[in-house]
């Protein structure tokens, strides 16, 4: 079961290992993304973070959604690198009923939505795209900030 599908531009890092797992209580992070599935360096580095009780594998996003589909008895943190990663497994077939946003990082012409989730237009029209779905869009770096809900309207 997915307990938690994160944006992330940094992929995974302690915010992740050190706040979200331990809050989410998950035993599986699933770091699903084309680029870091098809380089075996990144792909390695990222699976070693692993450690007793917690299992993390690199996915392409069509092997994530795959593997997904039969993972009901892991509590799973699935980690995307951006929004269009999100909406392509949402188009996959994996439904989540909200998401959150951690870092997103488009420095230039972005809106700052936060100090750690600067987005972009084809971002906004994601968001606007997943709200338009029933999927809450949720800004949120660590389990102990307050969440602030995204709305198209622009008022998070």
């Amino acid at each position: 079961m997915v307990s938690l599908v994160r944006v992330d531009d940094r992929l995974l890092h302690g915010q992740i290992i050190c706040a979200w797992v331990p809050f989410m209580k998950a035993d599986m992070l699933i770091v699903a993304s084309d680029e870091a599935a098809s380089d075996s360096i990144v792909s390695d580095i990222i699976s070693s973070c692993g450690h007793r009780g917690l299992g993390v594998q690199v996915k392409s996003l069509k092997d994530a959604v795959s593997y997904l589909e039969g993972a009901a008895a892991e509590k799973v943190i699935l980690i995307l690198g951006d929004l269009a990663d999100a909406m392509r497994v949402y188009e996959l077939g994996l439904r989540f009923g909200s998401i959150n946003l951690g870092n997103i990082h488009h420095e230039e012409n972005g809106r700052r939505m936060t100090p750690s989730v600067i987005v972009n237009d084809d971002d906004v029209c994601v968001m606007d795209r997943l709200h338009s779905l029933g999927v809450k869009v949720v800004i949120q770096d660590v389990p102990a900030s307050l969440p602030r809900e995204y709305s198209p309207a622009g008022k998070a």
